[in-house]
């Protein structure tokens, strides 16, 4: 076969391209130029509508800068993963014995590390926070965020406020940690959401922005809140219980909200509806064996869509 590499939708893509680039050579496959026909198509951070059997999209993706998914569908909340249950292919997990023998060491370390999918960025400066313990953390995006606006049906920040907004009202009120997106600029946005931040913190709620990192806050963490974020990858390693209201690849092992009245019904006991073995073998084999991160694990997955 011969493949091509397209710098669509971005084109800062080469140190992923190059490694598979790499593994697809090792496999007997040629790279043509951009001129020429080609059997596989590599292209980043898009769908596949067609369904088109000759394209493989690229995302890179937590838990470090070096992880990147492959997949013929999409990428995230549309990726095969996020329409059909790994769980009941027999190739996943089947490295795990009977007795769940993980070696979560492995997960240890990246959490050790406060591992992330910006961390080779030399322009990022993360702070150290002091975080209260047993809260509930609610993470929230970039509103423009393609998989909460385009592939989710759109105004995450409309629904992330309903949530602070119900919870705000119960019990919880004072439990609640608002964790924004990193990069998120309320004063960019409408004056509106400005106005929004400031009133939560005026009332009590702790809101969280810039660059923390999410390691210092999910020790402490009774369970988080999560739309479609990639923030779900770090909960799972630390083994903190998720209520998705979106629906990410991972929501096979989160808990799927329905209605914001059953919010207060879910925080109530987490350990009722959260299955923490499953959890564990999931983001286990997702970060292991599913993600690429070098040649060997790229040969692996090519030869699984090739």
């Amino acid at each position: 076969m011969v493949y091509k590499f397209h710098q669509h939708k971005f084109d800062n893509m080469n140190r992923y391209y190059d490694v598979i680039r790499e593994a697809m050579n090792q496999l007997g496959h040629s790279e043509v130029v951009e001129e020429s026909p080609a059997d596989i198509h590599f292209y980043n951070h898009i769908v596949n509508d067609e369904k088109s059997d000759n394209m493989i999209i690229v995302k890179p993706t937590a838990p470090t800068a070096k992880h990147f998914a492959l997949d013929k569908h999409g990428y995230a909340n549309t990726s095969e993963m996020a329409y059909e249950d790994p769980y009941v292919y027999e190739y996943m997990y089947s490295h795990l014995n009977p007795k769940n023998d993980m070696d979560w060491s492995k997960i240890d370390n990246l959490i050790a590390n406060k591992s992330n999918k910006w961390d080779d960025s030399i322009l990022l400066k993360w702070r150290s926070s002091k975080i209260f313990k047993n809260h509930i953390l609610i993470i929230g995006q970039q509103p423009h965020d393609e998989t909460v606006n385009g592939f989710g049906f759109g105004d995450h920040w409309k629904k992330l406020c309903m949530i602070v907004e119900y919870l705000s009202n119960t019990e919880y009120k004072d439990k609640l940690i608002v964790k924004l997106h990193p990069a998120f600029k309320a004063e960019k946005l409408a004056k509106r959401t400005h106005y929004q931040i400031n009133e939560w913190k005026e009332s009590g709620i702790d809101v969280r922005t810039g660059y923390t990192s999410i390691h210092d806050f999910l020790p402490y963490t009774d369970c988080a809140i999560i739309d479609n974020s990639t923030a779900g990858i770090e909960c799972l390693m630390h083994e903190v219980p998720i209520i998705s209201y979106g629906w990410p690849e991972y929501h096979w092992v989160t808990q799927q909200l329905q209605t914001l009245p059953q919010l207060k019904t879910l925080l109530k006991e987490p350990a009722r509806w959260h299955d923490k073995r499953r959890a564990k073998q999931f983001i286990y084999w997702y970060i292991n064996d599913y993600l690429c991160t070098d040649i060997d694990s790229t040969v692996n997955r090519l030869k699984e869509l090739i």
